[in-house]
């Protein structure tokens, strides 16, 4: 584990193990230079300094989704605005530090509480979709030790390995445990059902063509789990004006 100011100079300044200055210019260096490397990074906005500190495992595919225009759209943040405001050849991008994988959480939490962002709204950690974790459950994390196996398994599926039935369901038995040990609080809950909606959509409404009852659904997502069907095919149905299961007529609200 490394020391909590290993990278500080002795005037109390972090010393940054990367330094881009120019995050247009430098953009293919920055993409190049940190390619499967897992660390903690900072965008800091030259006009008016303005900061955000966060991390990856793949530094090089995490930094890269910042440059895709429509990707901060989508996930509308403080960052995402100012990046697509003032441009990229107004930030510098630094790579505070390189570190392990399992120390990714720690040591993001010390920048966070170090620095105090000001484009981070979120001041933990990995929190799960605005869902802001208790000190209780932050002192959890830092003791919990994922068995080596646990890590084998998380591994093999993310780098799309073939993954026997036996292996799935020691992964789902895993993670079935794990939440019933840290269950979400309602307001966690109500926080995750805010960001779904925000991310997929506007409301839909059912019509039933034969008695002309509607129903309401807050995503395309929750209309078509009611239907049995792929969202895909509600927004199809949208689009074309068609009916759906010979019953049913969609429109957005």
């Amino acid at each position: 584990m490394k020391s909590l100011n290993n990278n500080l100079s002795n005037n109390g300044y972090i010393v940054p193990a990367k330094c881009y200055d120019n995050a247009l210019l430098n953009k293919n260096t920055i993409l190049l230079e940190n390619k499967g490397k897992s660390g903690i990074y900072r965008w800091t906005n030259k006009l008016n300094y303005n900061t955000y500190v966060g991390s990856g495992l793949n530094l090089s595919k995490r930094v890269g989704e910042y440059y895709t225009a429509s990707e901060l759209k989508r996930n509308p943040r403080p960052i995402h605005a100012a990046l697509l405001k003032h441009g990229y050849e107004n930030f510098k991008l630094e790579i505070l530090e390189y570190c392990k994988a399992d120390e990714l959480i720690l040591r993001e939490q010390y920048y966070l509480d170090l620095l105090n962002p000001e484009y981070n709204i979120l001041k933990t950690a990995y929190s799960l979709l605005g869902f802001k974790h208790s000190l209780e459950n932050i002192e959890k994390f830092k003791l919990k030790k994922i068995s080596q196996e646990h890590k084998d398994l998380l591994s093999s599926i993310h780098l799309r390995k073939e993954v026997s039935q036996e292996t799935r369901d020691k992964l789902a038995l895993a993670t079935t445990n794990y939440m019933k040990n840290n269950p979400l609080t309602p307001e966690a809950l109500a926080n995750i059902t805010a960001k779904t909606t925000e991310r997929e959509g506007v409301p839909v409404t059912l019509l039933n063509i034969k008695t002309n009852e509607t129903l309401e659904f807050p995503t395309l997502t929750k209309a078509a789990e009611y239907l049995g069907i792929k969202r895909q095919a509600i927004r199809n149905a949208i689009n074309r004006g068609s009916i759906v299961k010979e019953l049913y007529r969609v429109s957005e609200k």
